[in-house]
Order: C-alpha cells, then sequence, then structure tokens
C-alpha cells in the first residue's frame, strides 16, 4: 500500500456510491462532489454538515474536515497509528488516507488493498492482544505498555477495533482490557445488560475468550446489517455529535447536553421521540454512574435506502464512578451531578416534550433500574467500590422516582 503521508486526494464513497473527492492542501482540505452524485436523489449530502454543492467546500486550517476526523480511531488505537505511519498528531489527513476503508457508518475512502485481513476464523483459536497487533500492521503494541496520558478518560483508554469472524453474518468491534482496568470490558457488557433490561435499545454486547484466557467485548456493529435478498451487507450512516454539529473529536467534552438535543432536532422527523430517547441514556447514565457520556457516545443513525434520521441504539455505557470519576461529561442546562426529577422535565419541556412523557419515561426507568440493578453486581470491584455504588445509585434513584405527594 503506497505511503499515506504521500497521499494528496482520496476518492470518497457514501453507501458504495462515489461521492466525490477530497484533497490535502497547503492551506488545509477541500473537497469537491463529483458531478453524479450531484444528481443523486437519496442524500441531501455527504453528512449533515457537508451538504451537496457545486462550488468546492474548503476547510481553511486544519488538514481534514471535522467529519472526517470522527471518523478516526481513538485511544491506543490511534498513538498506534501515529507511531507506525511516523507523523505528527495534526495530520489527520495522512491517518485517514491509511484507515479510511475501515471506518463507522457508509462515508469511506476507496483504498487498495491486497486482501482482507481482519477476517479471523474463530476467537478462541487467536490471542486478542496479538491479533491486535497484526491489525496495526506491526506497531509494537504490548499487553503490559503503559497507557500515554493519565488524564485519558476510560473510553479512549480501552482498545477496540472492527474484526469480521468467518462465516458470520454480522460485523464486530472487539474491545479488550486497558493494562490499568483490567475489568472494564466487564464493566462495560453488565451496564449495556443493565441498560437494555431497563428497556433501552443498544449495540448487542457479549463477553468472549481467546485462546489464552484473556477476556474481550464482542460488540455487534449495528452500522452493518446482513441484507438475505442481495447477499451482501447493508451500510448504514451513522453520525455522532460531534460530527453534528461540525466540532472536532477534541471537543467532545465541551459540547453541552443542550447543543446536542438542540443539533438533533434539525435533522431527525421525529424529534420529541428522539429527545426522550436521548433523555433516557442520559438519565441511565447519571443513575449508573457513567462519567463518560461524551459527545461522541450519541449518535443519529440514517438507515441505507432512507433519508430518516434516528438516534442510534445506545453504545459505550459503563460505570466510571467506581474509578473516581463522579460527575456527568456532557453538562445539562449547566449541571452536571446532583441532577433530580425536575431538571429533566424542565429541561425536556423547552423542547417541547410533555411532563407526561418525561415523568412516565422516568418512572419506567427506575422501577425497571431499581429491579434489575443487581446485574451491576457482576462487575469486578472492591468492596468500598461497591459500597460507593450502592450509596450513589440508591441516592440518585431517589432524586429520580416519583415523590410522595405529602413529601
Amino acid at each position: 500500500m503506497k505511503d499515506a503521508r504521500s497521499i494528496s486526494e482520496l476518492n470518497i464513497f457514501r453507501d458504495g456510491q462515489r461521492a466525490g473527492i477530497l484533497r490535502r492542501t497547503p492551506a488545509g482540505c477541500e473537497f469537491t462532489f463529483s458531478e453524479d452524485f450531484l444528481q443523486q436523489q437519496n442524500f441531501a449530502g455527504l453528512c449533515f454538515c457537508m451538504q451537496k454543492s457545486q462550488t468546492c467546500l474548503i476547510n481553511p486550517g486544519v488538514n481534514l474536515f471535522p467529519f472526517f476526523a470522527g471518523l478516526l480511531p481513538e485511544g491506543l488505537r490511534l498513538k498506534s497509528l501515529l507511531r507506525n505511519l511516523k507523523t505528527s498528531e495534526d495530520d489527520l489527513f495522512s491517518m485517514f488516507a491509511s484507515i479510511g476503508d475501515q471506518v463507522i457508518g457508509d462515508v469511506y475512502a476507496g483504498i487498495e488493498r491486497s486482501a482482507d485481513e481482519t477476517q479471523i476464523p474463530k476467537l478462541r483459536e487467536i490471542n486478542f492482544y496479538e491479533y491486535f497487533q497484526k491489525v496495526l500492521s506491526g506497531s509494537a503494541i504490548m499487553r503490559d505498555e503503559a497507557i500515554a496520558g493519565a488524564q485519558e478518560k476510560l473510553s479512549a483508554s480501552m482498545i477496540s477495533f472492527p474484526v469480521n469472524i468467518a462465516k458470520e453474518n454480522c460485523r464486530y468491534i472487539l474491545k479488550l482490557n486497558p493494562p490499568d482496568k483490567p475489568n472494564l470490558v466487564e464493566n462495560e457488557h453488565f451496564c449495556m445488560e443493565l441498560a437494555r433490561k431497563c428497556g433501552i435499545e443498544t449495540a448487542r454486547t457479549s463477553l468472549v475468550r481467546d485462546r489464552d484466557g484473556n477476556n474481550g467485548l464482542l460488540v455487534t456493529r449495528f452500522d452493518r446489517v446482513w441484507n438475505e435478498k442481495s447477499g451482501r451487507f447493508l451500510m448504514h450512516h451513522q453520525e455522532d455529535a460531534c460530527q453534528m454539529l461540525d466540532r472536532y473529536p477534541a471537543d467532545k467534552y465541551r459540547v453541552a447536553f443542550n447543543d446536542i438535543v438542540r443539533g438533533i432536532m434539525r435533522h431527525v422527523a421525529a424529534a420529541k421521540v428522539a429527545i426522550l430517547r436521548l433523555i433516557e441514556v442520559y438519565a441511565f447514565s447519571y443513575l449508573v454512574g457513567n462519567g463518560d457520556l461524551h459527545a461522541k457516545n450519541l449518535s443519529l443513525l440514517v438507515k441505507s435506502g432512507s433519508r430518516m434520521a434516528e438516534v442510534s441504539p445506545a453504545y459505550d455505557l459503563l460505570c466510571t464512578y467506581i474509578y473516581g470519576d463522579h460527575k456527568m461529561a456532557l453538562k445539562l442546562d449547566g449541571r452536571d451531578d446532583n441532577l433530580k426529577r425536575h431538571t429533566f422535565v424542565d429541561f425536556a419541556g423547552r423542547f417541547g416534550v410533555s411532563e407526561a412523557a418525561v415523568s412516565k419515561m422516568l418512572d419506567r426507568l427506575t422501577a425497571r433500574f431499581c429491579r434489575y440493578s443487581a446485574v451491576l453486581q457482576h462487575i469486578p470491584m472492591t468492596e468500598k467500590q461497591r459500597t460507593q455504588l450502592e450509596k450513589v445509585t440508591k441516592k440518585r434513584l431517589q432524586d429520580l422516582s416519583p415523590q410522595p405527594e405529602n413529601a
């Protein structure tokens, strides 16, 4: 494969159709739509913030548009990619040129490769960490390597990469424990299980083990769905809140929940339904102690062949409270802690969602959370952590539950 640092142009596709050319320029980058794509009626644009235009779209100062930057991996995989390419952190174009055909959603770069190196026979036949090194083309990533940046949030510290398992009509993301948090995949799995029991639509997860007994979390991708009739995978368009708001991934903790809701209202048909689903995920995250619900962990999905956007299934839900991360990543009305039932009711009301609808959702959520919260006991943690988690979930449940009339 050609050295990504020397590539100056990339053919960009959306759902299998050539959309245009992305170019690296001395001043930044630019994108030109193809004439055929401009005539296409199925798409209003490449993404929400890059609508069809006869003129060239220009991104000054940075060599990659925010939307494409949002397709790059995070955490250890990103650091490994930088090392492997021998380039700098601001050379986003080269990074995208290297992995732009292996990204989430239906927008990707057309990159010539000799073979699909990501297909594996069975998970139990490999060592997850050795396979991760292979995916990164020999980059020196070892299981016991320290993760740079102690300030890095948990979701960014987890090792995560796409895998295709032979003879299976699903596509997956495989997540591995980082060296300093040996039970993070178990944490996420049981939080996701609890979310499903609470009635929240989530990505499907399962705990898996490799030939040497290492645990991993296998997440079924909802942006790839097998179609029996066509005999191929349908590609659904997916954009996280940063991409939707035309913000770079570095802003994922700077965006407020209010901004995300306002942005999503512009793109979905059933706005009130979407807002209620977002608030439900936020409220669940508050109950479970998930301080890492940032702007890249909330997404919109546009299914193949449709132009209607909807809130995607929830993903990357975990409990960060037991690691000392006690506040919400996204502020809601300027608050990141001590949220009450009326906080959600008042917030939703300003976006046209009735108090009755929010109350019904919170009643169902708190009742099911109370009923099934024992699932969290399966997360490996110390007795001190367990006591702290039980105390905070009890308080937050009381804060979000219906109050007695004489209270």
